[in-house]
């Protein structure tokens, strides 16, 4: 796997620490959350639970309120004194007859005081037409009220006349309501004593509470609110149509949400209704609810400040560092700028400077011997080439003398002092790639005087941006002195020569092809296995050899010469010169 793939995958040591901080962090968060939630379910079943309690314990109150009053009530059926009286005439005896209702207002006074929920007791007598009070006598029987009481045979119903509530009985309990009743006790309810015991349900603080006959349509309630009275009318009858004993739900009143009880008394037909604003009773549990998402937003924001504080203090001076690092891997010694800070990344920074100029120095030193030593190969390749070219220039100089080919032996001199001045000069390690074409023409031109017009040359135009590219001298002249000396000098028929240039994938090949015909599969593969040999440090002395080894000395690894059959059908010289290399910019 490679650096950059093991960068891409790697995590950063801010990453770490952020998740570190999550991992230990976050769980208390998300415990307390919980927590908090399962506090919040837990206290909400628990209100529930009052609720329905304390609902239920004001509904068996009443019941056994009205259950003892009923029960004296019924005491006054078997009384003689009230049946005389009921069927006694205006002519009866009337010291008798005083006694009598003088007993019976007694025992009334007695019924009345046994109860706060007692506002008067009293009998109707129809026969007399006279209505008995606990403290008084009338003369006459209302009969709004009577004709409401008449005629009720259940002790414990709840009876609304007028705005008032009453218990009655009649007797006899006859189910004959054609026949006249002897009397009817009535016991009427204190509507102001169920109106503070319904304070004692919930506070007006609180809420409100509201006692409804969902049959007879009668209510008590201290709510002076008649759109919130209509809908818990509405609710108790929907309630007792659905057969609902009890419960809790929830229900918008007057724009407010309101959490809303009821409890049903079979016996009394008669609901309890509790309504209460949900903030009452959720308010400070939601109160809490809202700690506790701002206790886990100010965590995630003490995360975020922790994992910002850790990007500045730490994670942003050691990317630096890592840069700084990449730099150096890329031959950038370039220094890091120092903080004023005093802490650790100060003295990083500042030994890392240090570091820096001390690699410079070494590198330096090592780059001009490196370079000293390039030079001294370099000269000592070039001091090869020149004696086995300049024997091969007097034995052509020979020939034309002894030819008497004066003209074309004069024209052999001039290209020969050029040659030759070229190769001479001996303070210039490397020229530009230009002045090589030109030179490599020139020994050209010399063996065209050799050789005449039996060998056909080509040199295509080379690129202006590649006229300047520094290169060793004579790295073209020797592979193109190579194609006459085995492909084309001892060719019969026609030669061709043909020297060309590309640029491929940041590298300039410059290539030299002939059509020599003596040049064989297993002679080239020979000749490539010398040239890989010699990137080993093998001393070879041959023309090819030489090119490659200064090629590959100034230009870095990848270049040099590569080998291969030409497109004339002889062989392919090709010469690899990195463009990247920053040898060839001095």
């Amino acid at each position: 796997m490679t650096k950059i793939a093991i960068r891409r995958i790697g995590m950063s040591i801010f990453t770490k620490l952020v998740l570190v901080l999550l991992i230990i962090f976050m769980p208390f968060s998300i415990m307390s959350l919980i927590l908090g939630q399962k506090g919040s379910i837990s206290i909400k079943e628990e209100i529930t639970k009052s609720v329905i309690s304390r609902d239920e314990f004001f509904m068996q109150s009443l019941e056994t309120e009205v259950k003892r009053i009923n029960q004296l009530t019924l005491e006054f059926v078997i009384d003689n004194d009230l049946k005389e009286l009921g069927i006694s005439e205006e002519r009866t005896d009337y010291i008798s007859r005083t006694e009598k209702v003088l007993a019976v207002q007694k025992r009334l006074h007695m019924l009345k005081a046994s109860s706060p929920y007692i506002a008067e007791a009293k009998v109707f007598l129809p026969l007399l037409n006279r209505t008995l009070t606990s403290d008084d006598i009338q003369s006459f029987i209302q009969p709004g009220e009577y004709e409401a009481l008449k005629n009720n045979l259940d002790s414990n119903r709840l009876i609304e006349s007028g705005g008032r509530l009453f218990m009655s009985l009649r007797y006899p309990a006859s189910t004959d309501f054609r026949r006249m009743p002897v009397f009817v006790i009535a016991v009427e309810l204190s509507t102001q004593s169920l109106r503070d015991g319904l304070l004692n349900v919930v506070s007006p603080e609180q809420g409100n509470s509201v006692l409804v006959n969902p049959i007879e349509g009668w209510m008590i309630s201290n709510e002076r609110e008649s759109g919130i009275l209509k809908q818990m009318k509405e609710l108790a009858f929907l309630q007792q149509k659905e057969g609902q004993l009890s419960g809790i739900t929830k229900q918008r009143l007057d724009k407010k949400n309101y959490i809303i009880s009821y409890k049903k008394s079979p016996s009394l037909s008669i609901m309890l209704i509790v309504y209460v604003p949900q903030e009452r009773i959720l308010g400070s549990l939601h109160s809490y609810e809202k700690w506790t998402w701002l206790l886990l937003a100010v965590s995630v924001v003490m995360i975020v400040l922790f994992a910002y504080s850790l990007y500045r203090i730490i994670h942003t001076p050691l990317r630096k560092l890592v840069v700084a690092f990449r730099r150096v891997e890329n031959g950038n010694l370039s220094p890091i700028e120092e903080v004023a800070k005093r802490d650790e990344f100060a003295y990083l920074y500042h030994r890392f400077n240090n570091m820096v100029s001390r690699l410079d120095v070494l590198i330096h030193e090592v780059y001009e011997k490196e370079i000293r030593n390039q030079r001294s190969e370099l000269r000592r390749l070039q001091s090869q080439i020149s004696p086995h070219f300049l024997y091969n220039c007097f034995f052509s100089l020979n020939r034309l003398i002894l030819a008497e080919a004066n003209e074309r032996a004069y024209q052999f001199v001039l290209f020969l002092g050029d040659y030759f001045r070229f190769i001479t000069r001996n303070a210039e390690d490397r020229i530009s790639l230009a002045e090589e074409m030109d030179h490599a023409k020139t020994y050209v031109e010399i063996q065209s005087l050799c050789y005449g017009a039996r060998i056909d040359v080509e040199f295509e135009t080379l690129a202006e941006q590649f006229g300047q590219l520094q290169v060793p001298r004579l790295i073209v002249q020797p592979i193109i002195e190579n194609a006459y000396k085995y492909a084309l000098g001892p060719r019969v028929r026609q030669g061709e020569l043909w020297v060309h240039t590309t640029v491929n994938d940041g590298f300039l090949f410059v290539t030299v092809e002939d059509n020599g015909d003596n040049l064989t599969d297993r002679q080239l593969s020979e000749l490539t296995a010398i040239l890989e040999a010699s990137d080993t440090g093998v001393e070879e002395t041959t023309g090819l050899i030489n090119v490659h080894r200064r090629i590959g000395i100034m230009f870095g690894a990848g270049s040099g010469i590569i080998l291969g059959r030409s497109q004339l059908g002889g062989m392919c010289v090709t010469m690899r010169l990195k463009l990247e290399n920053k040898i060839m910019e001095g």
